[in-house]
């Protein structure tokens, strides 16, 4: 099951539990049962035995993290990052590689499969590298009292308390160089009091930062701040309210192994894999089987990060998002690449589009790649359009069953599916799903 966030319920009568551990569901908490039911517990493996602290109980479900380990699985692994235990972006560090892939693949295979009678080509998960990763790191700022000194790092689990981090064991090596040399920048600045959070973005073309200030920043912080960019060949974006101004270096921008060449602004969203991003691109191409016959449209199209490389093996291909000023990047990139067959519109998604211009044209086939709430707002007007194949890229498998189940009342089976390892060691699960008409 997912496990949305809500605000913790107060238990009144338990707040420690022991139990034995039955499985480990795909966002990398273990599974127990107690008096009947379900409990979801961090930090534990199958076949161990914990005694754990109760975070949060509902009437089907609780959720509670270990404390204690009366009996250990010999398959734990230590984690690689020293600040695991404490910080928030990971839950399966302590979980083999291996197992964590299984897990996933084994949650969504099994809410696919009640889907239909007919079979479906589960194919191999799309894996890369398990560590350095990221090419996108947020970072918190604050003052450690104390010390007097600027902290940089994340967020604690379950708090907005800071751990102060040299290093993340998920974030591409380009992006751990630079952390030890922020955080003595920082702490040379005359008003650090003014200083917000910090993004850093590994691109191809190198590193982007963005620092995110209130007030005036004092002309010596921003004279620093330069410096330190020309040095380290940085591109340098500061953010106040009033907006974001670069202040030195090019754009940043990533590009597919075909050459194909997206600029991205400092805060348009990327995939954060890299590498897995551009074996999910390929992997949509395949299956897709694409002739110079098709015309594609591409819904949820960012600035054409599918887009682009479908409309180079297609007739023509039609990318919709309901952001402006990625529409307007998406044009851009089209024209940096001379690809002219291909067109962005911008659309509200959540309405009826079957009756826009660009609509009325036939499409043979539709990628869809929506945000974890799903496509079921968009799913109307794409069933309209009777394509042959639909491929659905999916991040959350709770709306992907329930947007499936849909396709499948209305003529479409699953053909093939994917889990893709877009982001090892969390929570998150990527899929891709082909869908063809009967």
């Amino acid at each position: 099951m997912v496990l949305l966030y809500s605000p913790p319920k107060k238990t009144k009568n338990v707040s420690n539990l022991k139990a034995e551990i039955l499985d480990l569901d795909y966002q990398g908490f273990g599974v127990a049962k107690i008096n009947g039911k379900t409990w979801f517990i961090e930090n534990a493996l199958p076949h161990e035995q914990v005694e754990c602290r109760v975070l949060e109980e509902k009437r089907q479900y609780g959720r509670a993290t270990t404390q204690q380990w009366r009996i250990k699985s010999p398959q734990r692994v230590a984690p690689q990052c020293p600040y695991y235990e404490q910080c928030g972006g990971c839950q399966g560090q302590h979980i083999p590689v291996e197992m964590q892939r299984e897990a996933k693949q084994r949650a969504l295979f099994s809410r696919l499969s009640k889907l239909q009678p007919e079979p479906i080509s589960f194919q191999p998960m799309i894996c890369g590298e398990p560590w350095g990763y990221r090419r996108r790191v947020r970072l918190s700022i604050c003052e450690n009292p104390k010390q007097h000194r600027i902290e940089m790092g994340f967020r604690r689990k379950n708090s907005h308390q800071l751990i102060a981090a040299q290093s993340c064991a998920t974030a591409a090596p380009a992006i751990n160089r630079l952390l030890p040399q922020l955080t003595e920048l920082l702490n040379r600045f005359s008003a650090p009091k003014q200083l917000g959070h910090l993004e850093l973005v590994a691109a191809d073309n190198g590193v982007a930062m963005l620092l995110r200030y209130t007030k005036n920043l004092v002309e010596s912080d921003r004279v620093l701040l330069r410096n330190f960019a020309e040095r380290e060949c940085l591109m340098l974006f500061l953010q106040s309210d009033d907006g974001i101004e670069q202040i030195y270096g090019d754009a940043p921008y990533y590009q597919f192994d075909d050459g194909t060449r997206l600029h991205f602004d400092i805060r348009d969203f990327i995939q954060v894999n890299r590498a897995l991003n551009e074996k999910m691109v390929q992997t949509a191409l395949c299956w897709l089987e694409l002739t110079q016959q098709d015309r594609v449209l591409d819904l949820f199209c960012g600035m054409g990060n599918f887009t682009l490389p479908l409309a180079k093996r297609a007739k023509s291909a039609v990318g919709i998002e309901g952001v402006l000023g990625m529409v307007q990047k998406a044009r851009q990139n089209a024209l940096d690449n001379q690809i002219r067959n291909v067109e962005f519109f911008q659309a509200d998604l959540a309405q009826s589009f079957i009756d826009q211009s660009w609509a009325m044209q036939p499409f043979d086939k539709i990628l869809l790649d929506p945000p974890r709430s799903g496509a079921l707002f968009a799913l109307n007007a794409v069933l309209e359009l009777q394509v042959k194949k639909i491929l659905y890229v999916s991040c959350n498998p709770a709306t992907l069953v329930r947007d499936a189940e849909i396709l499948r009342d209305f003529g479409y089976q699953i053909e093939k599916s994917a889990v893709i390892d877009m982001f090892p060691h969390t929570g998150h699960l990527e899929s891709i799903t082909l869908f063809t008409r009967k």
